[in-house]
């Protein structure tokens, strides 16, 4: 073991530490070559040995291999035999590391912090780059508890979401097991056929929310790992080992997440469908089928005096002239409205209007609440639930479905699921769905109409309500 006094003979009269790159001088002294070039650099002209003053006209040093190689064996039984363990200590000079380098983000000794190695770059003490990279990593892990109860929030709402779709393909299996029960064997093949289709679409929507629900699981164990690697660290007292990669804890804990999408909890129209399963199959097997589309009649009383209603309350249309008619509380006074005589409190219902070759109507449902007297915008949100064919149905807050149509349907069906919260609307001709309003229905609905007026005279055709 190197004794107290070999450690004094090898300090470097300046810096007072053990030599760094020791050179000699002429007059046979030692100093760090950094520490005499440093002392020298501000003495214009001759310069002298800080230790005995001896005048030097030129500045002659040479490396002391000798002395360094002492000085690296004391450094490494130095090391070796006094480094107490829970310190850190520079491989290079053995020297506490107290500084840290900004630039390559990694904790260094004050010799590294002279060398030119790191004169350009910018070096703190150690205690206060800790405090930094502390900062970090706990607005880091901050960042991530708040993520994972967002994840956690995701995972409860898609094992919600999954329970609830389950539900409700049961609910849809019940529906058509009990109406194909009224077919008996006649319709049998029917039957397994829907069942299969519905397993088939459901298991594919289910197989993709489990598949959403699988990443998020997946995610939260990332998340998981990250904030016990971090909970970790951040219990780490001594800087040089919390700094120990460092760069890698921070970039693991920036990580990127996914956006969980929102849960649907109700089956898709295309596997629903409304009343078209059904339809169809009345349409081939009619024989055997009692429901038909409900049978409406038109309220005189609620019509637009400007409308003009056929005798048998079957058809309405614009007229070119008010009608005079009586001010009464349920009829409409701007809008070119007018209901139905038959409302709906619960149930399903389905019924059909015909369209002909008419360029501008509105169609749908409306609740009993609705404004009958002043401008009226027809949305959900007003009490309506209707679509639409006219050049401005974006202002009207009315769905433009029928637009963007190659073929016009010339006949009109529409599906209310009072319960179900749903107003569905399709090609009558061949049941295609054309859109679908969910809402939550807390009074009495009516079949509401409008033929629009007919400024253009290619209008003039009435809104029909059909029946079988």
């Amino acid at each position: 073991m190197a004794s107290p006094d070999l450690s004094q003979e090898l300090t470097c009269p300046i810096c007072l530490e053990i030599f760094a790159e020791p050179v000699s001088l002429e007059c046979e002294h030692h100093f760090c070559r950094s520490c005499i070039s440093q002392s020298w650099e501000r003495v214009p002209g001759d310069v002298s040995c800080p230790q005995c003053r001896q005048v030097f006209t030129q500045r002659n040093i040479r490396p002391a291999r000798t002395l360094a190689n002492i000085v690296e064996k004391l450094r490494v039984l130095k090391v070796k035999v006094t480094q107490p363990k829970e310190e850190f200590y520079c491989e290079e000079h053995g020297e506490k590391m107290k500084l840290f380098c900004e630039d390559e983000e990694r904790a260094i000794c004050l010799v590294c912090g002279m060398s030119r190695a790191h004169k350009m770059h910018s070096v703190i003490p150690i205690k206060e780059a800790a405090q930094i990279y502390k900062n970090k990593l706990e607005t880091s892990l901050e960042t991530l508890q708040k993520q994972m109860d967002l994840s956690l929030h995701s995972k409860r709402e898609g094992e919600d979401g999954i329970s609830q779709m389950k539900t409700e393909v049961e609910r849809m299996r019940n529906e058509i097991h009990s109406e194909f029960e009224k077919m008996h064997k006649f319709l049998f093949e029917k039957e397994e056929l829907m069942k299969t289709e519905l397993a088939q679409k459901s298991n594919k929507i289910l197989e993709e929310m489990e598949k959403n629900l699988k990443k998020t699981l997946d995610e939260m164990s990332s998340v998981e790992g990250v904030i016990r690697d971090l909970q970790s660290r951040l219990e780490i007292q001594k800087a040089p080992e919390f700094l120990k990669d460092i760069q890698d804890l921070v970039k693991r804990s920036q990580m990127e997440f996914h956006e969980a999408g929102t849960v649907s909890t109700q089956l898709p129209v295309d596997i629903d469908g409304g009343p078209f399963k059904y339809i169809n199959v009345w349409r081939e097997m009619r024989a055997l089928i009692s429901p038909v589309p409900a049978s409406l009649t038109l309220d005189p009383d609620t019509a637009n005096d400007e409308l003009i209603i056929s005798q048998d309350l079957s058809s309405v249309r614009f007229g070119n002239e008010n009608n005079d008619l009586p001010d009464n509380p349920e009829r409409f006074e701007d809008g070119l409205y007018i209901l139905s005589c038959q409302s709906f409190t619960s149930g399903r219902h389905y019924w059909e209007v015909g369209l002909g070759n008419k360029t501008a109507w509105v169609v749908g449902v409306g609740r009993e609440s609705v404004n009958r007297k002043g401008n009226i915008i027809p949305s959900p949100g007003n009490g309506f639930w209707v679509i639409g064919r006219f050049p401005d149905c974006e202002s009207l807050k009315i769905p433009d479905v029928i637009s963007q149509m190659k073929v016009k349907p010339r006949k009109l069906g529409i599906y209310l699921d009072y319960e179900g919260g749903q107003v569905s609307f399709y090609n009558a001709e061949d049941m295609s769905h054309l859109y679908t309003f969910t809402d939550t229905f807390t009074e009495k609905l009516y079949p509401i109409f409008n033929p629009c007026n007919n400024e253009y005279g290619d209008n003039s055709e009435p809104l029909t309500l059909l029946t079988r």
